[in-house]
């Protein structure tokens, strides 16, 4: 026993620095995507500016060109014509087309430099976007790993010897984490997708105040409200991931109808969601266990099974829910566990049997190769 608990200390102590480590570094990483976010947004706006520059010194050079054209002609005309017109007038016309020519030249260098000027703004505003994307990704991936390592029961509950001690830490874990999803959800709704519907109202102003012929603009503008409002609707997908406002107000029916028609037109799955009983909300237990298994039953058909249809049913019964998910994919071998690679591909089970077990939920699963794959699940609808 002493043992037991020396190795348990000793894992902590492993763990608890790892995720120091990790969360230092996410601090960091966070600090570079916050410095290149306001790095591209001076960019963004110094090449709008520049843009417009370029327009205008196109305009000058356009008109100058008009200009030299009819100096030239007035400059032919006078000389050919003698008896017309003098000498002096000879100088005048030279020396205004010459001054013309000057004028067109200059501008004509400035349309090369500041054209030289906005391709490099562009290649530098897309080296950034690549550090803000990559960094991004890298504080979301870190993200993960921390909820994995805070979350991880495996290693853990090895060095428990009590059952009902292993329980009790699984669901302590597990409400920490839905605790976790929550207050990121909540800073995603109130940071970033705050920002973006920001920019789109200022585009939108942008695009009025600039409707002055400059079409360009307007077409640059376009597409960046474009970008934004993709940017803003993934944003809105990973806080409904995360941690369904649905599920909160509306209750489990409604979080799950929505995510079957999101799952559909992300994946092009065909997505059928029946319900039935009585509407009643339920323990906020069963409700996100209900929830999160169908998530991964769900992520396991997208990933593993080719179907080309799935069918999913909830049903209030006799104190319990219900929860039926069947696919027309390749289905497997559910006996076949004698590879890794074999127990990945088998929908996550183990996973779903712990969450399940946490409320006193059943759980099956009927497949056969060829056959398409059944799950089964079944809570109680006390504590």
């Amino acid at each position: 026993m002493n043992k037991s608990k020396l190795n348990a200390e000793y894992l902590n102590k492993i763990l608890n620095n790892t995720i120091e480590t990790i969360e230092k570094s996410q601090k960091e990483i966070f600090s570079i995507f916050e410095h290149a976010k306001q790095e591209c947004e001076r960019l963004e706006n110094e090449l709008a500016e520049l843009k417009i520059q370029v327009k205008e010194v196109i305009e000058r050079v356009d008109n100058l060109v008009k200009l030299e054209r009819a100096a030239k002609f007035k400059l032919m005309t006078v000389s050919r014509d003698f008896e017309k017109y003098s000498e002096e007038d000879i100088k005048a016309a030279y020396e205004e087309a010459k001054n013309i020519q000057i004028q067109l030249s200059i501008e004509r260098q400035k349309e090369i430099q500041l054209r030289e000027k906005r391709n490099d703004l562009e290649r530098n505003l897309r080296s950034m976007l690549n550090i803000l994307n990559q960094s991004e990704h890298l504080v979301m991936q870190l993200g993960v790993a921390l909820g994995f390592l805070k979350g991880d029961l495996k290693e853990m509950s090895s060095q428990l010897a009590d059952i009902n001690e292993r329980r009790s830490l699984a669901a302590q874990i597990i409400k920490a984490q839905e605790e976790e999803r929550q207050r990121v959800a909540r800073d995603i709704h109130d940071g970033p997708a705050q920002t973006l519907a920001n920019v789109v109202i200022q585009a939108e102003i942008c695009e009025r105040v600039m409707e002055k012929d400059l079409n360009e603009a307007k077409k640059e503008l376009e597409k960046l409200k474009e970008v934004v409002r993709a940017s803003l609707q993934e944003l809105r997908k990973i806080i409904f991931n995360l941690r369904p406002s649905s599920l909160d107000d509306l209750g489990l029916r409604a979080a799950i109808s929505r995510y079957c028609e999101e799952f559909q037109e992300e994946t092009g799955i065909r997505t059928e969601f029946r319900f039935f009983g009585d509407r009643m909300r339920l323990n906020p237990d069963v409700e996100i266990t209900i929830f999160r298994v169908l998530q991964e039953i769900l992520t396991n058909v997208k990933k593993h099974s080719c179907a080309k249809n799935c069918y999913v049913k909830l049903e209030f019964s006799d104190g319990r829910v219900n929860l039926a998910v069947t696919d027309d994919g390749i289905g497997f071998e559910i006996n076949q566990e004698n590879s890794n690679k074999e127990s990945r591909q088998h929908f996550g089970i183990m996973t779903i049997k712990e969450r399940i077990a946490l409320v006193d939920g059943s759980f099956n699963i009927e497949s056969k190769p060829g056959q398409g794959t059944k799950v089964f699940v079944s809570i109680p609808f006390g504590n």
